[in-house]
């Protein structure tokens, strides 16, 4: 642009001359840029615990659907580490089965072999013992009552084998529906509408997998019956999928023995309760021999806890493909000792389209903003031109020695030619400026002086014009010359 406006400022008696007319058209100024085209979503596959590499069964290349497997993973250790857990948690729950909780109780005296009160030697009073046949059941937190399983007369225990739970607790004042195959397009922290029998609620879109065909949507409220079935729709009115109402953060109370004597008289579906709220009362058999069983409990959910992550860390070991696509490349070889979150490989997904990155000179990057059309073209396939749009622009540059350059963030659209592979060199022209049915000239038309810019007529005279759009081929004349007209060219 610098040598054109030095060529604009020459005398003219320097050039050879002819005669042009201004003419009716369209005029685009572009910027240039270049950069490689990538995939636009490349995901990873990544450990879940600390394993070695056992053996790849794909290869670069190679096509997967989501959920095939795609290798495996060794720990030497963890099936023994598993089989010690398992133990641990079941020397936990019979610890805990001969633990009660209760807080009724009686009070008797201690009596020898001969049934003779046995007495404190320091006090000289009868000793005595606590025991109950009688437990009671408490909430274990605060929340709303959604499920009540047992009635008088009932075995607990088996009702909690059967059920999970004797009562089922909503912690969080919300439900949720799971959506399976979603019909309309969702995104995340979408409001939904949700529908049913007697059922009107506001929801949010909280979870999408599968490329968005299956969705979490949290339900405000949750007064609702469990297991209702509903359906969701998006703001606009479109059905985006049916379910049926779960509680959103569930917590189950529980009980391990002993036969339900009664439920308290304001424990109802629906009601809230308290933590530590007395739920219902339980008859034993047989006196307990313990008071408490805090101990017990901890221990119990601690052995399951760490069992359930070595269980989840063995069922990682499998390796399985997140997504439709074509293995982009293996990072880990066979053999190799990883660390929880190492990357081992990536994929190319399918149908995810293309992006690219232009660098942008920094006096031209003034010019561009999100929204404006690309033509690209790839330095293997120059007879190929695509078509893209600026989706966004890095806030900070980059220096390479005394250049500056920005990132353009580039979206390929249209169709997208199927030799186009990922990691291709570039280059694009970003329209900036554009105008249709304008005066043009060509740029060599143009002449500036002190005064300003002007042209020559075909009969020598000077004619002042008003300028729009330059590019190097040509200018748009925006006030002072008509389409049709003469004017001397310096060639």
């Amino acid at each position: 642009m610098l040598a054109l406006l030095a060529a604009w400022a020459m005398p003219a008696v320097a050039a050879a001359q002819s005669v042009v007319t201004a003419e009716i058209g369209s005029i685009t100024r572009t910027v240039y840029g270049a950069g490689q085209v990538q995939s636009a979503s490349m995901p990873g596959v990544y450990a879940g615990t600390d394993a070695a590499v056992a053996e790849w069964t794909v290869g670069v290349g190679d096509s997967v659907k989501a959920g095939d497997v795609i290798g495996y993973l060794t720990d030497a250790e963890l099936d023994a580490e598993i089989e010690q857990l398992e133990l641990d948690a079941q020397k936990a729950l019979e610890a805990l089965a001969d633990t009660k909780t209760y807080e009724m109780y009686t009070e008797s005296v201690v009596r020898d072999e001969r049934g003779r009160p046995v007495k404190d030697e320091e006090t000289g009073e009868a000793m005595t013992v606590k025991s109950s046949n009688e437990i009671t059941i408490r909430a274990p937190a605060a929340g709303r009552i959604m499920a009540i399983y047992i009635e008088p007369g009932d075995d607990a225990l088996a009702v909690y084998r059967e059920k999970g739970a004797v009562m089922m607790l909503s912690t969080d004042g919300r439900m949720k529906v799971e959506l399976r195959d979603v019909e309309c397009d969702l995104a995340l922290g979408d409001a939904v509408r949700v529908k049913g029998e007697g059922i009107e609620a506001e929801g949010r879109v909280v979870n999408l997998t599968h490329r968005g065909t299956r969705a979490t949507v949290e339900v405000i409220g949750d007064t609702y019956p469990m297991d209702a079935a509903v359906s969701v729709y998006d703001e606009g009115g479109a059905l985006a999928g049916e379910g049926v109402l779960e509680i959103n953060k569930p917590l189950a109370v529980s009980a391990y023995g002993g036969t339900v004597k009664g439920i308290m008289w304001n424990v109802k579906v629906g009601a809230m309760v308290e933590r530590q709220d007395a739920l219902a009362r339980l008859v034993w058999d047989e006196m307990p021999l313990y008071i408490g069983n805090d101990e017990a409990v901890y221990a119990y959910a601690r052995a399951n806890a760490m069992l359930s992550d070595a269980l989840a860390r063995r069922e990682s070991l499998t390796l399985t493909a997140p997504v439709d696509g074509v293995i982009a490349c293996i990072d880990v070889s066979e053999g190799e000792d990883v660390t929880a979150g190492t990357r081992l490989l990536s994929l190319v997904e399918d149908g995810a389209g293309m992006t690219l990155v232009l660098k942008v000179d920094e006096l031209d990057i003034v010019s561009v903003a999100p929204g404006q059309s690309v033509s690209l073209t790839a330095d293997a396939l120059p007879e190929m031109t695509l078509g893209g749009m600026v989706e966004k622009i890095a806030p900070i540059g980059d220096t390479s020695g005394a250049v500056t350059t920005f990132d353009v963030y580039v979206t390929l659209t249209g169709e997208i030619d199927e030799r186009v592979r990922g990691g291709m060199n570039m280059s694009g022209e970003i329209a900036v400026e554009s105008a249709q049915g304008a005066v043009t000239l060509p740029a060599e038309a143009l002449q500036k002086d002190a005064q300003g810019w002007y042209v020559t007529m075909e009969d020598g005279s000077r004619r002042d014009v008003r300028v729009g759009i330059m590019t190097d081929g040509r200018v748009q004349i925006t006030g002072g010359l008509d389409a049709g007209e003469r004017i001397i060219c310096r060639t």
